[in-house]
């Protein structure tokens, strides 16, 4: 019960062998993504404490957080006419309100 997340006895009573199996397999998933993680955060604790001989000196080689990290997106939002990310999302949002003022579905409700 603890790693499925199932604290409800009527649910875990229902639970098939093969959905059993598949949670079980989707836990030790998460695990490897855990660890991974962990391992992800050490390294790269050691790469940001990194240094480099300058002269007699030993100084950091990376000066400052951006040096350390960069955000693909920050790099360059325009790869070659492509629209970035905040225009994209602009774009979708037209479609969807496109399709939506356009449904005749009843299901979908429109925004005023």
């Amino acid at each position: 019960m603890r790693y499925c997340e199932i604290f409800d006895p009527v649910k875990l009573g229902r639970v098939t062998l093969r959905q059993y199996y598949l949670m079980m397999q989707a836990i030790r998933l998460q695990l490897i993504d855990k660890q991974q993680d962990l391992h992800m955060q050490a390294w790269l604790n050691m790469q940001v404490k990194a240094t480099k001989q300058r002269g007699k000196k030993t100084v950091p080689y990376f000066k400052t957080f951006g040096d350390f990290f960069k955000h693909p997106d920050k790099e360059n939002p325009r790869k070659k006419g492509r629209l970035g990310q905040e225009q994209r999302y602009d774009a979708i949002k037209e479609i969807l309100l496109k399709a939506n003022t356009n449904s005749t579905s009843p299901l979908i409700e429109h925004e005023s």
